[in-house]
């Protein structure tokens, strides 16, 4: 039985008859609609006959007021089957008699309907005594009247027949019952022969073929040799695609039965050579996975294995509650390696370096070269105070001590170091993307900070991110007119005037506020803005003190040059042409130039400043005594003015005193004026002028002011209306 219910007769027979059962559905609906329109035409005919019958007496009982009669005669005609309810309304809509259920004023009418039927509509309503919906075929006809042949039909009312749907239902019912029962009685009839012929025709024999088929079994010999299933196929009298099936399957064990012994032989051939394959391929992804997972040059493991270890050591960190530390290594000085020696050494050094890293760290730790000179590790940690990962740092440190030999002629060993950045999960980060990258970031900070070691600091980070901020806004930051020019004076001591201006950049930043030109200005000078911040202040400074220098011809407007700016060739002819747009001679500004850039490449340098000088600019050592300038490079500098840091009177001893003295007395050697900065109060201002000092710039004299402040500083409202500008 259950072969049979999974077979593919009941399956067909289940195809067939589901849509013998879709169309019997169908012609079944249709005769259902036949006689469902057919008794509501029969009933609408009834109708008009009661009409025809009824509408004298309708008319005489009217024309003569006899409302009893008409009451009466409505109240027969409402017996009647198909009549659900019948009314009298006069010419004016007026209800004059009705009986049964009849569309009132009070009743609610959903929806009306006008049929095809002559007069008759289709009305959906809720009667008022009632919450049910009704369906009701309303009948609508004239009642005329006329008191002769010869004169003409009067209109005095209207007739209202009523049928309920529910009418013809009931009429058709019994209809609708012999059909479907007659469509059932075929249906399980045909299903029962159907059933019958699938199963004996198709069933069986499929049945019986497959039964052969299973029976051809190259690991069972005698089903092979013979078959009794097939062979009962092949005896059917029927030559069809049964019969065919089967004839093809007996050529098909004849086949087997031919080529069983060459496949048996090729077998155990095959096998052996499957087994030789296996265990060359085996090796070969031993060696495939070795290589996908290490680093070809160092064998030690590369990027991808570390982070899967790494993801490893995160899951033990939480689920034991254990530190460890990843470490970011960078050896230092690699690229002149492969830059002097070539990149043969190179790769003898890098696996020096691995095999020396391999040597001190243990074996529960990973250490992974990431690609060039990159190398990471993974230190666990036994205890929380991070000791002896901090001993671990330093082993590998001390352990690049020693030279590295090379057997190349002609080439010395080697010295080389690293910087190494840590980060301790979970302190500072707890997945792994977080955790290298502050390793990263605590490794160039130690690079920057030409240390060998540091661990990751989150106030690091953020003055980082402070940085990278401050260098996107730059960006627009003179767009938007963030930046402002301020002005410090600067006094001559021996008459007592100022004479000279110095211009001061400022940041007002719309959500940092003040930035100070300290932390912005360098980062302008790395990310190469300070071209334009130079053009920009230089442009500021001569629109904003062109005034002043039209009153006072010999003041002084110093301007700060950075040393990234002598990187251009064309500087001293851009800042001529600026000063020709602003009617601003050369000969009144003054550049000051900090002695570290002048001496950082002396050569350029000198050819910028003689070209600048022969243009008219004048040029100023800035922070004089805090670099390593070289005399004989200073007596070559076509300067005019030397500026004593700051430093050096803010921190005042008796080797200061002496050390500003001697600087004064070097530069008058020289025939160099000198400014003193950092004067705050009377006292630095006399020991100054006691000291020969000609200019003196600080707080006592004033703080650096605006344009505006500047103007009444310079000219006191005494003065204003002899030197107004």
């Amino acid at each position: 039985m259950n072969k049979f219910k999974d077979g593919i007769g009941l399956r067909l027979l289940r195809y067939v008859f589901g849509c013998y059962l879709v169309v019997a559905l169908i012609v079944t609906g249709v005769q259902l609609l036949s006689e469902y329109s057919q008794a509501k035409s029969n009933i609408f005919s009834q109708t008009y006959e009661l009409e025809a019958s009824f509408k004298d007496s309708f008319i005489s009982s009217m024309w003569s007021f006899d409302t009893p009669q008409l009451e009466v005669i409505l109240a027969g005609i409402t017996k009647i089957d198909i009549v659900a309810g019948i009314k009298i309304m006069t010419e004016k809509n007026q209800p004059l008699a009705s009986s049964g259920n009849v569309v009132t004023t009070d009743s609610q009418i959903i929806s009306s309907t006008d049929l095809l039927a002559p007069g008759i509509k289709k009305i959906v309503l809720v009667q008022a005594d009632s919450t049910a919906r009704q369906t009701l075929f309303e009948y609508k006809f004239p009642l005329e009247h006329r008191e002769s042949m010869s004169d003409p039909f009067k209109l005095i009312g209207y007739g209202y027949i009523y049928t309920d749907v529910n009418t013809i239902i009931e009429r058709v019912k019994f209809s609708f019952i012999l059909i479907i029962i007659n469509s059932l009685i075929k249906t399980a009839a045909l299903w029962l022969f159907f059933l019958y012929f699938v199963n004996r025709f198709i069933a069986k024999p499929l049945a019986a073929l497959a039964n052969a088929a299973g029976a051809l079994n190259p690991e069972k010999l005698e089903t092979l040799n013979s078959s009794k299933e097939l062979d009962h196929v092949m005896k059917t009298k029927h030559n069809d695609e049964v019969y065919l099936l089967a004839t093809n399957f007996d050529q098909m064990r004849i086949a087997i039965l031919d080529k069983l012994a060459v496949i048996e032989s090729q077998k155990s051939q095959l096998e052996e050579r499957v087994l030789d394959r296996t265990k060359s391929l085996s090796k070969a992804n031993d060696e495939l996975r070795h290589l996908t997972l290490h680093d070809a040059l160092t064998s030690l493991p590369n990027r991808t294995l570390f982070k899967d270890r790494l993801e490893q050591f995160i899951k033990v960190g939480q689920r034991n509650n254990t530190r460890f530390i990843v470490a970011s290594i960078d050896l230092c000085g690699f690229k002149s390696i492969n830059d002097n020696y070539g990149h043969q050494i190179g790769d003898l050094i890098l696996i020096e370096v691995a095999r020396r890293l391999s040597s001190v760290f243990r074996s529960t730790d990973t250490v992974a070269r990431m690609g060039g000179d990159e190398f990471y590790a993974l230190l666990a940690l036994e205890s929380d105070d991070c000791s002896d990962g901090e001993i671990l740092v330093q082993k590998f440190i001390k352990v690049l001590e020693s030279p590295i030999l090379c057997d190349e002629e002609n080439i010395p060993s080697i010295l080389i170091s690293a910087n190494i950045g840590t980060a301790i999960y979970p302190l500072h980060g707890e997945d792994s993307a977080a955790l290298i990258k502050n390793a990263d970031m605590a490794m160039y900070h130690a690079k920057k900070s030409g240390i060998h070691h540091l661990h990751y600091s989150a106030e690091e980070d953020i003055r980082l991110r402070r940085q990278s901020q401050l260098a996107k806004d730059f960006n627009i930051a003179i767009e938007n007119n963030e930046l402002f020019l301020v002005y410090q004076p600067i006094l001559n001591i021996e008459s007592n005037r100022v004479t000279k201006i110095e211009a001061l950049v400022r940041w007002q930043h719309p959500t940092l506020g003040l930035i100070s030109p300290v932390e912005f200005i360098p980062i302008c000078e790395r990310t190469g803005s300070i071209h334009q911040l130079t053009q920009w202040v230089f442009q500021q400074a001569c629109t904003q003190c062109k005034p002043y220098c039209d009153v006072d011809e010999s003041l002084s407007i110093s301007i700060n040059l950075s040393g990234r700016v002598f990187s251009q060739p064309e500087i001293p002819q851009l800042l001529e042409n600026i000063c020709k747009l602003s009617n601003m001679s050369p000969s009144n500004i003054n550049l000051e130039v900090t002695e570290t850039t002048a001496m950082e490449k002396p050569d350029q340098a000198i050819d910028i400043m003689n070209q600048l000088t022969a243009k008219g600019f004048t040029i100023s050592i800035d922070d004089f005594g805090t670099g390593y300038s070289s005399l004989s490079y200073l007596v070559m500098l076509p300067v005019k003015e030397l500026k004593i840091d700051k430093s050096f009177l803010l921190n005042l001893g008796k080797n200061s005193e002496k050390v500003i003295k001697a600087m004064i007395d070097l530069a008058h050697s020289l025939d160099l004026k000198v400014v003193g900065e950092g004067v705050e109060t009377k006292v630095l201002l006399d020991m100054l002028e006691v000291m020969g000092c000609d200019y003196a710039q600080g707080y006592y004299i004033a703080k650096p002011l605006s344009a505006d402040a500047l103007h009444n500083f310079l000219y006191p409202p005494n003065l204003q209306k002899a030197h107004s500008i």
